[in-house]
């Protein structure tokens, strides 16, 4: 009489494997959540800048992506000219002499990631396409960072 199916010892090893292989994996999944945010964060950034070059490029008017702190920036467009301001722009997200079209908080969609951009927080974008400001902007989490790079004399923008 043959017994066919398996043995006690060779389900045992079996089980022992597929632990050993999930703990593995498990260790991996917080650095590469990590990467995510940090990733999905630069390419939010991207796309925003992207869109506020464009606009300023069709519109004819200076356009600009501000950071007021490490986790938050906006995106908006050039003051009212008749305020006598010396750069054109008003500092923040909350002014009501910017038309401000977007506010970004990453702390709500990529949790721990903070963003690091000098000397002025700010981006503008110029109705000839060209930018100027702030170079680069750097996006950190733990150990994972990304940053955003800008060719000020041709306003191309790049994840680099």
């Amino acid at each position: 009489m043959k017994n066919k199916g398996f043995t006690l010892v060779e389900i045992l090893i079996t089980i022992a494997l597929i632990g050993i292989l999930s703990a593995m994996a498990a260790l991996t999944i917080p650095g590469m959540m990590d990467s995510y945010k940090v990733r999905g964060s630069a390419r939010q950034l991207y796309s925003d800048m992207q869109m506020a070059r464009l606009r300023a490029i069709k519109e004819g008017k200076q356009w600009a992506v501000e950071f007021t702190d490490s986790t938050t920036y906006c995106v908006k467009s050039e003051v009212n000219t008749a305020t006598n301001l010396a750069d054109g722009w008003t500092d923040g997200c909350t002014t009501a002499n910017d038309t401000i079209i977007k506010t970004v908080t990453l702390a709500s969609d990529y949790s721990g990631v903070s963003a690091t951009s000098s000397p002025t927080g700010r981006v503008q974008f110029n109705p000839n396409g060209t930018a100027g400001g702030t170079n680069p902007v750097t996006f950190s989490k733990g150990s994972r960072t990304q940053s955003i790079c800008l060719t000020t004399g041709t306003g191309r923008i790049r994840i680099c």
